[in-house]
């Protein structure tokens, strides 16, 4: 029984270094409190909690959520804030693992995605020699959500122009009667869509 408890004592104590211990890293992320939102960028990562940068300007006790991507999100609160940076600690602990790796388990058929950020905004979208305007309804790094009427197809590929930021080449994912979803060719610099997001709806519900 006694060696059982030093054996139980060292895991503990094992398992608390763990937790402590702080990885660096660089990953984008979407944070999310209340009606606003930002993109993030992890600068190191526990179990437990992470140092983030953020131009949303947040207090210690403050609750947000950080996106990786769709499949993978933490809530957590903030204990420290200072110059723009920020220290989170979860809410529960998460796996370093699933954080860092790059592969992504499918949720039944639904593939997931990074995340999108919802904003109010327009795009031109030309394809061959028709040239319409589209609302976007949300965006990401790596595509978007269109609104509007345009006759396009899996597979086309378009230039898309949305309103404050540099025409990307794009790829049409789906089409439907509600719309378009796009992949960019390329994705968009974090720094300018992160300016972007700022100044078109740094206010807006998510």
């Amino acid at each position: 029984m006694f060696q059982e408890k030093i054996v139980a004592k060292a895991d503990a104590a094992a398992e608390r270094r763990t937790a402590k211990r702080h990885m660096s890293v660089f990953l984008l992320a979407k944070v999310t409190t209340g009606s606003r939102q930002a993109l993030g960028r992890v600068l190191n990562l526990s179990q437990t909690g992470a140092k983030i940068e953020t131009i949303l300007q947040l207090k210690p006790g403050d609750t947000l959520t950080l996106e990786i991507r769709s499949d993978l999100k933490a809530a957590g609160k903030v204990r420290w804030a200072r110059g723009g940076a920020l220290g989170v600690e979860f809410d529960d602990p998460v796996d370093i693992n699933r954080f860092l790796s790059r592969q992504q388990a499918k949720l039944g058929r639904v593939k997931p995605r990074a995340p999108r950020y919802v904003c109010d905004a327009e795009a031109t979208v030309n394809a061959d020699t028709e040239t319409s305007i589209f609302k976007v309804r949300d965006v990401s790094l790596s595509g978007a959500g269109l609104a509007g009427e345009m006759t396009l197809r899996p597979a086309d590929e378009v230039l898309v122009t949305i309103f404050g930021l540099k025409p990307r080449r794009a790829k049409v994912i789906w089409a439907n009667a509600d719309g378009v979803g796009i992949t960019f060719l390329k994705p968009l610099d974090f720094r300018d869509f992160e300016s972007w997001l700022s100044r078109t709806n740094s206010g807006s519900s998510v």
